[in-house]
């Protein structure tokens, strides 16, 4: 462990909420300048290992310590209910001295800047902001006085992919500090962070890696693990044997040396069982869909729709035609804003509706429908989750308590209050009723928002082999990548289909929507030297796209998409001059 540099170092820290110990002689080192992801279950302590190291909880045991006078940054989850009423500068200069402000504003200005703030914002109250815009004012406010470690929890909650690409950009390339970030985020994780720490079982597990090449090494522990522990139980197994038989020897014989023995051996067992590979647990998300794939040729049609606003103030885009076909995985795309969650909305609507008032919005008459709400706005109130799943499901008793025990919640939780829940808590009792209800048609807003990483990458596996049809909506790339087989995307007022992605998180970096890049059909036309440049450009793109693919897991690979890059390729380098 290298403490040359460290900012922090935790030692031997143990610490419990109550009954429920969080942490068992802890250990961890951050270095100047380092940026670490700090990733783990919900639950397993990780706000707390922040409130430890800024100093607002104290550890029942152990020491944290901090070098050099450190300054430390934390950002604030929320806009604090003092500042909402402020502009962009003011919240950001709040946090210096008074006296220091106003001199100080062209510093809080250049912060924003470099945040992606135009001059016209600068001047925008917080309360009009999106949610994303609010966390990037609170990421300004700070780093104003120039800490050096920025404690970041979940930066990308309620962000949209414009914000979190913004975000992701100035943290690799202006932020200067070292930063400590949880984060649900693998994009973010890969992109920004050169250490990983995994907060689990009590312990810490620490990669100087970045988080997808840390979560290899870290499976690789646990399979190594797992063969010793398998080695270490089939000892244990023989040994007890072997005690048990020299036992009922000793007794039939009236042998003392025998039963000597025998009690030596129990005791090598005691000591091997002590001693015994710790295997971790899992997260306690799961979700298991039956392959209810629908014979028809689509699930859901929409054709000659106008999506308005919810008060129907304004229109916000139209859809001329578009259908989903039985067991497609569709992304939908566009900017905070723009109205991906009204035209969800208003599909389970029209789902639930028995009259038959509008054939623009058509359904297969066997699709079962699931639908997850970002906001999770069902799980409110006084309702226990044993009576928030009777209401919410068609499951008996005895399969109501099964499904509540295998996802880890003990007994005596069962009557717990769905609205007291953390948001990861909320989204495992959603996927629950999923796995009881068994939908063929899954409408996803948001399903990652408060889903930590094994979570979600056991959600995206169950997924992909569910079967299941999907609409979702996320900002999370990485789990669109892997999950979406079709991409839709809200722009110009009109909701078009997508070949891939990349175009359209390119043009949120340039501040633009324009994802109608051409390249040549059959045509055997030859182009110009900037032409050739940008079809050179696709190309470098799509064989990247195409090698990341195929160094996928098999039953991971999009062999369709796979085809349509190959035949893209081969017309592409026919039209290089």
């Amino acid at each position: 462990m290298n403490i040359m540099n460290a900012l922090i170092q935790i030692l031997n820290v143990s610490f419990a909420h109550g009954e429920k110990s969080l942490f068992d002689n802890l250990n961890l080192v951050i270095n100047a300048k380092q940026k670490v992801g700090l990733v783990g279950h919900n639950g397993c302590g990780k706000s707390t290992l922040f409130g430890l190291i800024s100093g607002r909880l104290q550890a029942d045991s152990g020491e944290v310590r901090k070098f050099n006078q450190l300054s430390i940054g934390h950002v604030d989850q929320f806009v604090p209910q003092e500042l909402t009423d402020s502009s962009a500068v003011d919240a950001v200069v709040s946090a210096m001295p008074e006296e220091e402000r106003e001199y100080n504003r062209w510093r809080a200005e250049s912060q924003l800047f470099n945040l992606g703030f135009n001059q016209a914002q600068l001047t925008q109250k917080i309360q009009s902001m999106s949610g994303g815009q609010q966390n990037l004012v609170l990421i300004a406010k700070a780093l104003i006085n120039d800490p050096d470690i920025l404690l970041m929890d979940e930066p990308g909650n309620h962000m949209d992919i414009k914000a979190m690409l913004v975000l992701e950009n100035f943290l690799k390339t202006e932020c200067k500090c070292a930063v400590l970030m949880i984060s649900h985020d693998a994009q973010l994780l890969d992109s920004v962070c050169d250490k990983t720490i995994f907060i689990r079982d009590q312990k810490s597990y620490q990669f100087d890696l970045a988080y997808s090449e840390a979560r290899v090494a870290l499976e690789k522990m646990d399979v190594d693990a797992e063969k010793r522990r398998r080695v270490e139980e089939k000892e244990i197994d023989r040994l007890q044997k072997t005690a048990k038989r020299l036992a009922v020897w000793g007794h039939q014989y009236d042998n003392e040396d025998l039963s000597r023995k025998s009690k030596s051996i129990l005791k090598r067992v005691d000591k091997l069982e002590a001693e015994k590979t710790f295997v971790t647990q899992g997260s306690g998300l799961k979700l298991s869909l039956n392959d209810q794939s629908l014979s028809a040729k689509q699930v859901l049609a929409i054709d000659d729709l106008i999506v308005i606003t919810p008060n129907e103030e304004r229109e916000l885009y139209r859809i001329e035609s578009i259908s989903i076909k039985p067991g497609e995985r569709v992304a939908l795309l566009g900017e905070n804003g723009c109205g991906k969650s009204t035209l969800l909305n208003l599909v389970r609507e029209r789902f639930k509706s028995s009259e038959v008032f509008d054939d623009r919005i058509r359904f297969n008459p066997r699709a079962e429908l699931g639908f997850y709400d970002q906001e999770l706005m069902s799980l409110v109130g006084e309702d226990s989750r044993l009576d928030w799943l009777r209401s919410n499901t068609n499951a008996n008793e005895e399969e109501l308590k099964r499904a509540l025990i295998n996802a880890g919640i003990q007994y005596r939780e069962f009557d717990r209050e769905v609205g007291s829940l953390s948001g990861g808590e909320k989204a495992r009792l959603m996927f629950m009723a999923f796995s009881l209800n068994q939908p063929n048609f899954l409408i996803l807003d948001e399903p990652t928002n408060h889903i930590d990483l094994q979570g979600k990458e056991e959600l995206t596996e169950q997924l992909m082999e569910s079967g299941a049809t999907l609409l979702i909506t996320s900002h999370d790339r990485q789990f669109l990548d892997q999950i979406a087989t079709r991409w839709l995307c809200i722009q110009k007022g009109r909701l078009i289909e997508l070949p891939e992605p990349d175009a359209f998180y390119q043009s949120l970096l340039e501040d633009k929507v324009d994802t109608s890049i051409e390249f040549p059909g059959n045509s055997n036309e030859k182009v110009s030297d900037s032409r050739n440049e940008d079809i050179l450009q696709r190309i470098e793109l799509l064989e990247l796209k195409l090698e990341e693919d195929l160094q996928r897991k098999p039953k991971f690979q999009k062999p369709n998409l796979q085809k349509e890059w190959r035949e893209e390729l081969e017309v592409l380098w026919s039209q290089v001059e």
